[in-house]
């Protein structure tokens, strides 16, 4: 061992250890299939936008749904189908909590990819109606409701889908819609997604929906989860990564059959290893705020063959 200024140079020694100890893991990874440090996965090719999103709602077609519409306010309403489908929106305003019958409302449904589709305006008296317009793309779809004058009120939204037109096609059509079916069940084969299941206990959008038309390079969907919710996996499959992951957080990926991979970040616990295989249901981690987040919820994608999807079209 080596004097310096007649002292042992022990304290150099340890530094010169920690610096190559340092290189070592840096230059090893995290191990474990991890990127190295804080690093993203390499499929990573957006980033997260770290904005507030609007207040918007998860809609399941076929079931009512209230709302409330204050002056200069607007709604916004989330809803997924497969793509050649047909949907008719009707409102319902009770006129005792409106301003007057006069207050108008304008109904705009905007497509996944983020063009104005159609627009309906209407009063308390006589609300928007959108009969049986066709959804040509397979995604999620965004229904404003807008109050232009006055103040609308409490209000019933009901939104159907179907196959054929029942209303506009030239026979005259005497019953109603059936409002049995929903989204899951009119899914066949494959567009049902095989089982992916919600992830979080809560079913509800908390955020961006996927390509959200105020963030279009989204391409998840933020559910509504408070901290430490358990966060459980969508389908069974093997954890290929699970770490810290730069505007993710924490985040966990599982590899499933056919080319499918599931994504889980913001977590605030991970309670699994690369390498393990989970069943669907089983507990992964917990919801949390970690990264890129400007509050506790779970942010889910869903990819197939690399490439990202809409979650709302395959969850049930």
């Amino acid at each position: 061992m080596r004097r310096i200024n007649g002292e042992w140079a022990w304290p150099l020694v340890a530094l010169t250890l920690t610096g190559l100890l340092l290189a070592a893991c840096g230059a090893g990874g995290g191990g474990n299939g991890r990127p190295a440090g804080n690093a993203v996965p390499p499929s990573e090719d957006l980033p997260l936008v770290e904005t507030t999103p609007p207040p918007q709602r998860l809609l399941i077609p076929g079931e009512t749904t209230e709302g409330e519409l204050e002056a200069g306010g607007t709604e916004r309403w989330v809803f997924a189908t497969v793509g050649g489908r047909l949907v008719t929106v009707e409102v319902w305003f009770r006129p005792a909590t409106a301003s007057g019958p006069e207050a108008e409302v304008v109904a705009t449904l905007i497509g996944p990819d983020t063009a104005e589709l159609v627009q309906a305006a209407g009063t308390v008296t006589l609300p928007p109606y959108i009969v049986e317009q066709e959804l040509g793309q397979t995604g999620s779809y965004l229904l404003q409701l807008e109050a232009r004058s006055g103040t609308p009120g409490r209000y019933t939204l009901l939104v159907t889908l179907s196959d054929e037109r029942l209303l506009t096609r030239p026979e005259v059509y005497t019953g109603t819609l059936s409002l049995e079916e929903t989204p899951a069940s009119a899914f066949d084969g494959a567009d049902s997604g095989w089982g992916f299941i919600w992830p979080s206990p809560r079913r509800a959008i908390s955020g961006w929906y996927f390509h959200d038309p105020a963030n279009p390079g989204h391409n998840g969907l933020d559910i509504a989860a408070a901290l430490y919710d358990p966060i459980i996996a969508a389908a069974a499959g093997t954890v290929s990564f699970a770490g810290p992951s730069g505007g993710y957080g924490n985040l966990v990926l599982i590899d499933h059959a056919d080319g499918w991979q599931t994504w889980y970040a913001h977590l605030s616990y991970i309670s699994v290893m690369v390498g393990d295989q989970v069943a669907q249901g089983e507990t992964i981690g917990a919801a949390g705020s970690t990264g890129h987040s400007t509050g506790p919820h779970l942010h889910f994608e869903l990819r197939h063959l690399g490439v990202p999807v809409d979650p709302l079209v395959y969850l049930r």
